[in-house]
Formats: structure tokens, C-alpha cells, sequence
């Protein structure tokens, strides 16, 4: 052995591969919370050409097997918190609810109608902790969709728009059979998240707000999606933001997050999206309705909220409201910043910025469903 040769020692040796592994490990943490849309990118979006994607055939509306929840079909929809007894319901209006995305799967950049885990997610998880809000507040209708996939919104081929359209398609067609068969003119809310929140702004635009539909419309609750006053509700001549608990014919519309969160990635997606006018959305203003007063921005105390509900997966049941969970407050862009974010369980699917998306609904559960009745009961009482 030459003087110039060195041998290591097996623990050293192992040293250096722990080291690299840090630096790898520390270099890609660094790079993903710097690149946090490209991270969803690659870890969502289907490989596969939608263009090549077999589309499954349409959903039949009028069998109602097609619908999540339905008058007089076992759903989760009837659900109850905790200790919160359901003295009565309003009769003669009606509920059109559109949930969130559930499809997380890559191999399909629509769900098929018989994924079984998405419609797991949706029956037992989705419906439970959103839909049951409305359930004082009237019949509820709940379409099955072909949903887009979740990689689809963190798309920049293109590909996801068409995916979303597609899903899109199915969200018009169970809402005209709605209209055409079902509704015999009842006044209804019409409610979404996320990706449902979606589907319900573009529904206001394409069928309600040209049409004497909206004299019909209780309230619209585009929740955990951004509306912007000046891209897309301007441009809705019959539509207006809702301004107090009990405006009717109106839009509500928020999206939560910590305030000590970071919503700059957020606002940089709001920024690059298009709005109804055909324009950038830009910084333009969302639309933020605070939940526990109802009003177009502003703030309100923790002592205004009446209750949030923990969320429920699966198979747990509703337990009892938190009241005075959270206040909130409405920031500049007009994002609902969440004043004393809730810990243990509340953080589970927080995302990141700090962005409580998944608990939009039930940060202030208790709030919704007694606004939604108020609303329904002045429609009612105003169009005697």
C-alpha cells in the first residue's frame, strides 16, 4: 500500500452516506418549500394524455342512484351533531349541494362514478360535515359527478381545464334535470366546496343569473373557492355579494386561513387565473363574507361563533359544536384569516400557508346552518 492511499473505516464510511443523505434530504425539503405548486404537480397529476382517457358514459339524473343525497335516500345528509336536537325543518325549498374534490388518483384525470374509495370519501366523510348543514334548511340534492382529479387544478398543460369541464358537464346536466324535473318551482340554495364551490360560481353565470332562475335563488354558498367582485360577480347582472344574515339572491364566499400563515402562494394562483370578464383576476378583491357576521369583510370575535364541528371521517358520528371555536378576520386581498387557529385534531389537513381549506364548512358549522335557515325563512316570508 502507497502512502498516497487511504482507507476508510466502515463507520466513516457510513458517516459520509448519512451526510449526502442530509444534504438530499435538506436540499429537497428546501427546493419543495420553495416550489410547493410543482411539488403537487408531480405528486397529482395523472402521466396519462386526458386526450387518450376513455370518458366514462354520462350519469343517468333520473335514476337516483346517480345522486349522492336525495329526499327519502339514506345519506349521511340527515346527520346531527352532537347534542344539537333538529326541532323542525322548513318545507317547500330545496338544497342543490356540490361537493369537493375526493379523487386523488393519478391514473385517470376523471374519477370514474364507481371509484369506490372516492365515493367513500364522499357518502361517509363529505356529506356528513357539509351537507347535513343545509338539512334544516330544505330538501337536499346532491349529484354524483366524474370530478375532476385533484392534480387537475395544479395543472399547466391545459389538460386540466378539460378535465374539469368534463366534470363540469356533469354538474349542468344534473342541475337542468333538477330544474326540469324536480324543482316544480321551489325556491333552493345552491352550495359548493372547492372544487364543488366551482361548479356552483359557473352555474350562477351559465344558468342562473340570465334566466328567471334567479328569482328563485335563496342564497349561493361558493365556499373554498375565490370570487372576485370585480372579474366575475360585476359581470352578473341579476347576482349580487349577500351584505347582511338576510339578503337573499346573493353570493357568499370565503376562503380560511391562519392568520399567521403564509397566503402568497395562494394569492399568486388567484393573481394568474381568469375571471368571467375575460381578464386576470389580478390582486382584484375576493370576495370574503365573514361567517360570523355575515357582513363583506370586517372582523369578528370568537364570542360571535355559535359553534364549529370538529370534522368527522368515516365512520364517526357529528360530535357536539366547539362554540366560540375561532374568530376571524377579512385581510386586504380578502382572504378570512382565522384569529385563533384551533389545534389537536383541527390541524390534521392543514395545508400548506397555514390554509385550512378542508374545515372551511366546519369552522363555523353552527353559523351556516342557522344563516341558511334565516335566509330561507325571509325569502319565504318575502315572496308570500
Amino acid at each position: 500500500m502507497t502512502a498516497k492511499t487511504r482507507r476508510f473505516h466502515p463507520a466513516g464510511i457510513f458517516l459520509i452516506i448519512f451526510a449526502t443523505l442530509i444534504v438530499l434530504v435538506v436540499g429537497g425539503f428546501l427546493w419543495a418549500s420553495a416550489n410547493p405548486i410543482k411539488v403537487l404537480r408531480l405528486s397529482f397529476t395523472p402521466s396519462t394524455a386526458v386526450a387518450d382517457e376513455e370518458f366514462a358514459t354520462a350519469p343517468d339524473y333520473s335514476d337516483q342512484g346517480m345522486w349522492a343525497a336525495y329526499p327519502g335516500k339514506t345519506s349521511t345528509a340527515s346527520d346531527n351533531p352532537d347534542a344539537i336536537q333538529l326541532s323542525s325543518r322548513l318545507e317547500g325549498a330545496d338544497v342543490f349541494y356540490i361537493y369537493p374534490t375526493t379523487y386523488l388518483n393519478r391514473t385517470s384525470w376523471n374519477a370514474p362514478l364507481d371509484d369506490a374509495e372516492a365515493n367513500r370519501v364522499v357518502d361517509q366523510t363529505v356529506i356528513k360535515n357539509q351537507g347535513s348543514i343545509f338539512y334544516p334548511s330544505g330538501n337536499i340534492y346532491a349529484p354524483k359527478y366524474r370530478q375532476a382529479t385533484f392534480g387537475a387544478f395544479f395543472d399547466d398543460t391545459g389538460q386540466g381545464e378539460i378535465a374539469i369541464e368534463r366534470a363540469r358537464s356533469d354538474v349542468y346536466a344534473a342541475f337542468d334535470h333538477y330544474i326540469n324535473n324536480i324543482n316544480n318551482g321551489r325556491p333552493f340554495i345552491i352550495a359548493g366546496h372547492s372544487q364543488g364551490a366551482l361548479h356552483t360560481l359557473h352555474l350562477l353565470k351559465d344558468r342562473i343569473n340570465n334566466s328567471d332562475l334567479h328569482k328563485q335563488l335563496i342564497a349561493a354558498y361558493v365556499v373554498g373557492w375565490p370570487v372576485s367582485l370585480q372579474e366575475d360577480l360585476s359581470t352578473l347582472e341579476n347576482i349580487h355579494a349577500c351584505q347582511n344574515p338576510i339578503d337573499t339572491g346573493c353570493v357568499i364566499s370565503y376562503q380560511s386561513f391562519d392568520a399567521g400563515g403564509d397566503t402568497e402562494v395562494f394569492a399568486e394562483l388567484y393573481e394568474a387565473s381568469i375571471g368571467f370578464s375575460g381578464n386576470p383576476r389580478g390582486r382584484s378583491q375576493m370576495l370574503c363574507t365573514n361567517p360570523l357576521n355575515w357582513k363583506v369583510g370586517g372582523k369578528g370575535n370568537k364570542e360571535d361563533n355559535l359553534g364549529g364541528v370538529a370534522l368527522a371521517r368515516f365512520e364517526a358520528e357529528l360530535g357536539a359544536p366547539t362554540p366560540e371555536l375561532t374568530g376571524a378576520k377579512c385581510d386586504d386581498l380578502g382572504l378570512l384569516l382565522i384569529t385563533e387557529p384551533p389545534q389537536g385534531d383541527w390541524t390534521e389537513y392543514v395545508m400548506a400557508g397555514g390554509n385550512y381549506h378542508v374545515y372551511d364548512y366546519n369552522l363555523f358549522y353552527m353559523n351556516i346552518r342557522e344563516n341558511a335557515v334565516i335566509r330561507t325563512m325571509t325569502f319565504m316570508d318575502k315572496n308570500q
